[in-house]
């Protein structure tokens, strides 16, 4: 609110809405010139009125008023001073910036004829030196124009503004890099060709170089690492395609892998009959053949002389071998375009491919760092032809093996019967899946494995999808719905098992990131999909199960349960005549369940068939039927000592599967004292502590005071005309 407005509240407030009111106008003038004058007087440091803080407040900035202007008055006359001690200066400063740039310029001058003058002199010896025998001097003159030092010339030339004088020292680096690359190069060739070499199907124990061949190699090889090509090392890689880019490979190995090359290009291009499509082993076997026979020599007595030569972080053993892996991966390169027409031979070439990268690793040590001929094949537009190969050969397979009558639903073990009932369909569709993520694991990049994954993932949902199809054919039978649950269970377990593999979980955090906020499998959306299947087959199965016994329960259900007299104490219970039938098909039907199916499935089965004929035998038996007290013996006996003992071979307590049963036995064979006792309890509105005391006190475990009454209500010795019970009457 603005002064404005509240000086017009506070008039309204004074005057009111009476127009008769103004007449005190001038009384609030008077009143407000007063209020206004007590304030300019409390406000006045002299009046007596004035209010101590207020005074020391004033004192207080007055005080620092004053110092504030006498710092400000220094502080102008010190700017006056030293504005004249500058301007004094400034001629001074301005010849001294001249002088500078003039002895920076003599100074690149002279660092710029030094150089050239470096240049020159260095060429000199090197004319001198590269004719002589003394190889050090040579060397170390090159290094100085053009080596790791940070005083070579080239290094030097960096902080120099000058263009032309580089390219002249790089075109004379140039120049005695060929000159001595050449001269020790045609040195080392020689030894080589001296020692026999390459070794070609012998033994370290055969081809055995003399020591002094091998210590003149190792001098020339130290000269060669040395005598590197002036400039950016890796502006010398060979690129082959857009995505695979070889590194350089030194000199040494170079001359060493040249005559390996010469015989490659010779037996596997142009028309030669070992230059084939259809067989690439061929020239893999070849190169893991040399490979094999001449790394060792090359660690040995290379390694060396690259270390003297500053190389410290160079494998030469590995460098020789991708040497010879980079002569497969130009071949393959050339290839691969006429390969990919035929879809057989790709599918060839794949295998063959990753057996190569499998033994290299093996055997050589070969890192996935470094170029490999798998490179070749994950390129997009082949990696693409790689997927449906494998989508095309699975999908083949499963067809094949699902279409071959009973076979794939034979168990694979026999012996194994007891437990893990395995159908051959699910155990060869578990190996196939596997059998590509072998075939994909060692592939580099973690976005192409996922790929495969999904290719996985889509190839397990295509396998339900037929084994639903099975399911729902008119043809399939119990049998054949018990073969496909194992199936599902065994597959199931298998991804379970999966998801807790390095590999699979390596995937899983390539595909939700290391910091996904629980550590789950990449397969929990395919499990989760077996499972609800799973359960809606143990469902149907079991309720198939029960309802065949229940068309054969008739007899028993309308059985002489009122009327049923008991028996002498001198007799012997036996199970009732009318349950013969309907307890033998279950006998039979659980025999067959347990034979067929897997132990953890069958164990859901059992639970799932207990279960449902716990709620019919105690809904469509006990609660609509009237029991004397020798039929309510009767049925506790066919109960507890022939359902349950039936049961109990699969289960510890049968009891505890048949819960309703068991406690509406227990209720209809209470004694008659009891029972009435209980009832007349439980109708005269007891508190709840009372009535689950009272019910675990009898032993009762799942049903409510409700559920007790209407129990005692089926039995015929509680002599009532009438019982209400939960609102509705209950007639004798």
């Amino acid at each position: 609110m603005t002064v404005e407005e509240r000086v017009l509240a506070r008039l309204n407030r004074e005057l009111g809405s009476n127009f008769d009111a103004l007449a005190k106008s001038d009384d609030l003038v008077k009143k407000f010139q007063t209020d206004l004058d007590q304030l300019a007087a409390r406000l006045t440091l002299s009046d007596e009125n004035c209010a101590p803080e207020l005074k020391n407040a004033v004192q207080s900035c007055s005080w620092r008023y004053t110092e504030l202007e006498e710092a400000a008055d220094n502080l102008e006359a010190f700017q006056e001073k030293l504005q004249e001690k500058i301007d004094k200066h400034r001629d001074v400063m301005e010849r001294i910036e001249g002088h500078l740039a003039k002895i920076g310029k003599l100074e690149n001058q002279k660092e710029y004829f030094m150089i050239m003058q470096d240049i020159q002199n260095i060429g000199q010896e090197l004319t001198v030196s590269v004719h002589g025998k003394d190889d050090n001097k040579t060397i170390s003159l090159y290094v100085a124009l053009s080596g790791s030092l940070s005083n070579c010339i080239l290094d030097r030339l960096n902080g120099v503004d000058a263009p032309h004088l580089k390219i002249y020292a790089r075109n004379v680096a140039f120049y005695w890099h060929d000159i001595l690359k050449e001269k020790y190069a045609k040195e080392f060739e020689t030894i080589l060709r001296n020692i026999k070499w390459p070794n070609l199907n012998q033994s370290l124990e055969v081809f055995n170089p003399s020591k002094e061949n091998l210590h003149k190699l190792a001098i020339l090889a130290e000269y060669l690492f040395l005598v590197k090509v002036p400039g950016d090392q890796s502006l010398l890689s060979i690129k082959l395609t857009p995505s695979i880019i070889c590194p350089p490979i030194t000199a040494p190995n170079e001359l060493l892998l040249k005559p390996f090359r010469l015989r490659f290009q010779f037996h596997f291009s142009g028309s030669k009959q070992t230059n084939r499509l259809d067989k690439p082993e061929w020239y893999f076997t070849q190169i893991l053949s040399w490979a094999k026979e001449n790394h060792v020599f090359v660690g040995q007595n290379f390694q060396a002389a690259a270390l003297k030569a500053g190389i410290t972080s160079h494998n030469i053993r590995l460098e020789f071998v991708r040497g010879l892996v980079q002569l497969a991966i130009e071949k393959l390169v050339e290839d691969i375009d006429a390969i990919c027409q035929e879809e057989a031979l790709l599918a060839h070439l794949i295998d063959e491919v990753l057996a190569f990268e499998q033994e290299l690793k093996l055997s050589l040590g070969y890192p996935a760092s470094l170029p490999s001929v798998v490179s070749v094949l994950i390129q997009p537009k082949y990696l693409v032809k790689w997927m449906a190969i494998e989508e095309k050969f699975t999908s083949d397979k499963m067809d094949a093996m699902l279409k071959s009558g009973r076979e794939p639903w034979r168990f694979l073990d026999p012996a194994n019967l007891d437990d893990m009932k395995i159908p051959r369909c699910a155990d060869q569709f578990i190996r196939l899946l596997d059998a590509i993520k072998e075939r994909y694991c060692a592939l580099p990049q973690p976005g192409q494995q996922l790929q495969f994954l999904d290719l996985q993932l889509e190839l397990i949902d295509n396998f339900r999808r037929r084994l639903v199809q099975l399911h729902n054919s008119p043809g399939t039978d119990s049998v054949g719905s018990t073969k496909i649950l194992n199936a599902i269970n065994y597959i199931t377990s298998v991804l379970r098992e999966w998801g807790e593999n390095v590999h699979y979980l390596h995937l899983h955090a390539a595909l939700y990131g290391p910091n996904a906020d629980e550590i789950s499998s990449v397969f929990d959306k395919t499990i989760e999909e077996l499972d609800h299947w799973q359960r809606t087959l143990v469902k149907e199965l079991s309720g198939r199960v029960v309802e065949e016994v229940k068309g054969k329960s008739r007899p028993y259900r309308h059985d002489a349960w009122p009327t049923m007299n008991q028996l002498d104490t001198k007799e012997t219970f036996m199970l009732s005549a009318s349950a013969s039938e309907m307890f033998q098909l279950l006998v039979n039907n659980l025999h067959s369940l347990e034979a067929e199916l897997s132990a953890n499935v069958f164990s859901v089965v059992i639970r799932m068939i207990a279960l449902q004929f716990d709620e019919w035998f105690f809904d469509g038996m006990v609660m609509n039927t009237k029991f004397s007290t020798g039929g309510a013996l009767q049925f506790q006996f066919d109960m507890t000592r022939n359902l349950f003992a039936l049961f109990g071979q699969y289960a510890r307590k049968p009891s505890l599967l048949f819960k309703r049963i068991n406690d509406a036995c227990t209720l209809l064979t209470l004694p008659l004292g009891s029972a009435m006792l209980l009832h007349e309890t439980l109708e005269s509105n007891p508190s709840e502590e009372t009535v689950a005391s009272t019910l675990k006190e009898l032993g009762l475990t799942i049903l409510n005071k409700t559920g007790v009454v209407e129990v005692l209500a089926r039995r015929n010795d509680i002599v009532h005309s009438k019982i209400t019970v939960a609102g509705r009457e209950l007639s004798y």
